[in-house]
């Protein structure tokens, strides 16, 4: 993986550009068709497994950093991994919580 694209989730700082969140967060978690509103909590969700792995501090210093370039190999992750994610995911929060939502269908 690119290492600018990598820091886009383990710094929450935007190195790259959305797309690649949206697409690295699909690769990782399994799930194709992430929402915007849903970015923040797979984020949290996938965080403990990119701990794991991805274990060198300058990948989590929360700067913005340009220099850090390279590819980083990350294991893909198992159905175990995946449903951890899943259930972390679950236990937060929604943001939709107690607002109006309007479902529309084409």
């Amino acid at each position: 993986m690119d290492i600018q694209r990598l820091r886009n989730l383990t710094t929450g700082l935007l190195h790259t550009e959305i797309g690649h969140i949206y697409e690295d967060l699909g690769a990782i978690t399994g799930e194709q068709g992430l929402m915007t509103h849903m970015l923040p909590r797979v984020m949290k969700a996938v965080e403990p497994w990119l701990r794991e792995h991805v274990t060198e501090s300058r990948f989590w210093d929360g700067k913005y950093d340009t220099t850090h370039t390279g590819t980083i190999e990350l294991p893909e992750p198992t159905e175990a991994d995946r449903t951890e994610m899943f259930e972390r995911y679950k236990a937060q929060p929604s943001p939709l919580e107690g607002k109006d939502v309007i479902a529309v269908q084409l």
